[in-house]
């Protein structure tokens, strides 16, 4: 009987983190880029070639059609530009 109320306590823990992650990654997909912060509460952005995390004061910023994105090189940058 203690067997199954662990058992139940643990799938329920379980499922509640995974309702938890998807209800953060609706939210992070909307914009252009992903953006997360740093333990030290730096904010990261994704580059959208590399899909590398890169602090937002490290990283190559530019705006493409009208709306701003950051790349972790400028090599990435540049292959963004040939195949976008």
């Amino acid at each position: 009987m203690i067997f199954k109320l662990i058992i139940g306590i643990v799938v329920i823990y379980f499922l509640f983190k995974w309702i938890r992650r998807g209800s953060s990654m609706i939210g992070a997909k909307s914009g252009p880029q992903k953006i997360r912060t740093t333990e030290s509460g730096e904010e990261l952005v994704e580059d959208p070639q590399c899909h590398a995390y890169v602090p937002v004061s490290q990283a190559i910023g530019t705006e493409i059609d009208g709306k701003k994105y950051f790349f972790c090189s400028r090599k990435c940058l540049e292959q963004y530009r040939k195949t976008g």
